[in-house]
C-alpha cells in the first residue's frame, strides 16, 4: 500500500517535476563545453600565381621538403565549445578543404582561427597541430626549347648509329613555363622504339625528367601543335599526356675491317694469244694482297664471313697484243667482288712502307709457250 501511495499521491506534482528536472538536465549537458579535434586538408597557394609558385613545404624541424601528390596538406585543429554545435561542426568536416593564399616574401606560414572560419557559433580553435609550415618559393619564368630533335631519344639506337630526326613542333621551338628552381632541374624528353626497318613515324608521349609530383604540378608547356580542328593552343600540365609527332629514319653507318689476304682477279682486254698474269712485289704465285674495307654495317660484316674475299681488277685501257706490258692499279680502282658499295682501301702495312700503287705484268705466251701453261 505504501509503495502505491508512494507514486501515486500527489502523481501530478511529481510528473511536472520529473519533466523540468530533465529538461534542465538536457539544457545543461548540450551547452556543457566539449573539445574535438579536427582534421583539415589545407592547399597553400601563391597570391600571384604567374609570378610565383610554391614548390615545398617543411614542417618546423624538419629539413626536407615534401610535395605531396595532390598538393594539399593535412592539419589537426582542436576546437571547444556547446556540443551541440562542435558536434555539427565535427560532422562537416569531412570534405572540407581550404586554400590559404601565401605572399611573394613568405617563407613561413602561422595558421589562424580566421583560416578556418572561427569563431562561429560559440565554437573557437584551442590549438593548431603543426602550428606553422615553412614554404619554400620560386619565381615562375618561361623558357623556349628550339632544338627539338635534342629531345627525342631513340629506345634500340646503337652509340654509332646515325638517325635522321624530324619533329612535328612549332616553328619556334616549345615553349615552357615553371619554377625556376624547377626549370633548371627539368628535361622534356620524347622517347620512341625503331621498327625493325629502322623507321619511327607517328606520335609520341613528351615527358618530364624527373617525373616527380612537384616537377608535374609546378610545370606548363604551351600546347600549340598537333592541334585538332577548333582546338586552341593553351598552356597545359604534366599531369595530363601531351603528344608530338616524330619521323625518324636509321641511316647507314659505316664499318671498316681489315685482311691480309684477298684474292685478286684481273680483268684482261680481248686478245687473239695466250697471256699470262704475274703480280710484282710480291713472292713468286702470291695472288692476294693486303687491303681495308669502307662500306655500310650490314655489308662488311658479310665480307668478315666470307671463306675467301675477291678483288677485281680493272683491264687496263691498251694492251700490245704482242708484247703484253706492266700496268699499274692502286686499291681505290679495284672493287668488290659481290659488294659493289664497298670501297677498298689501302692497308696499313702499306702506309707504313709508303707504297703509292701495285704493278702487275701482262705477258703474251708463244705458241710455244701457250701449249706449256
Amino acid at each position: 500500500m505504501w509503495l502505491k501511495n508512494l507514486f501515486l499521491v500527489n502523481w501530478r506534482t511529481k510528473a511536472t517535476a520529473l519533466f523540468f528536472s530533465v529538461s534542465i538536465w538536457f539544457v545543461a549537458y548540450q551547452s556543457e563545453a566539449q573539445r574535438s579535434t579536427l582534421k583539415y586538408r589545407v592547399r597553400f597557394e601563391a597570391r600571384e600565381p604567374g609570378k610565383m609558385a610554391i614548390v615545398g613545404f617543411r614542417r618546423p624541424g624538419q629539413t626536407v621538403s615534401l610535395f605531396p601528390p595532390s598538393g594539399e596538406l593535412e592539419v589537426e585543429v582542436t576546437i571547444e565549445g556547446p556540443r551541440e554545435q562542435v558536434d555539427e561542426i565535427r560532422t562537416e568536416t569531412s570534405d572540407t578543404k581550404f586554400v590559404i593564399p601565401v605572399e611573394k616574401d613568405d617563407s613561413t606560414y602561422e595558421f589562424k582561427p580566421d583560416d578556418f572560419g572561427f569563431p562561429r557559433d560559440g565554437v573557437s580553435i584551442r590549438n593548431f597541430q603543426p602550428k606553422r609550415f615553412l614554404i619554400e618559393q620560386s619565381a615562375i619564368e618561361e623558357r623556349t626549347i628550339s632544338a627539338l630533335k635534342s629531345i627525342v631519344e631513340i629506345l634500340n639506337k646503337k652509340s654509332d648509329d646515325k638517325v635522321s630526326i624530324e619533329v612535328d613542333g612549332p616553328d619556334g621551338g616549345l615553349r615552357i613555363r615553371g619554377p625556376v628552381s624547377v626549370l633548371d632541374e627539368v628535361g622534356v624528353k620524347v622517347t620512341v622504339p625503331m621498327n625493325f626497318q629502322g623507321r619511327v613515324d607517328g606520335l609520341f608521349d613528351l615527358r618530364i625528367h624527373p617525373d616527380t609530383e612537384k616537377v608535374k604540378q609546378t610545370f606548363q608547356i604551351l600546347k600549340n601543335f598537333d592541334l585538332g580542328p577548333g582546338v586552341k593552343a593553351e598552356w597545359v600540365w604534366f599531369t595530363d599526356p601531351v603528344r608530338i609527332h616524330v619521323r625518324a629514319v636509321l641511316e647507314e653507318s659505316l664499318d671498316m675491317f681489315s685482311v691480309d689476304r684477298a684474292r685478286l682477279l684481273f680483268q684482261l682486254p680481248l686478245l687473239q694469244a695466250a697471256c699470262r698474269v704475274m703480280l710484282k712485289d710480291v713472292p713468286l704465285g702470291t695472288e692476294t694482297i693486303p687491303v681495308a674495307f669502307e662500306g655500310s654495317r650490314k655489308q662488311i660484316q658479310q665480307i668478315r664471313d666470307l671463306p675467301e674475299i675477291t678483288l677485281i681488277v680493272p683491264a687496263p685501257a691498251e694492251v700490245d697484243a704482242e708484247k703484253g706490258g706492266t700496268f699499274n692499279f692502286i686499291e681505290s680502282d679495284l672493287k668488290v667482288k659481290g659488294f659493289p658499295g664497298v670501297n677498298v682501301l689501302q692497308h696499313e702495312s702499306r702506309k707504313e712502307q709508303q707504297a703509292s700503287f701495285w704493278s702487275y705484268e701482262i705477258k703474251v705466251l708463244g705458241e710455244n709457250e701457250s701449249k706449256k701453261e
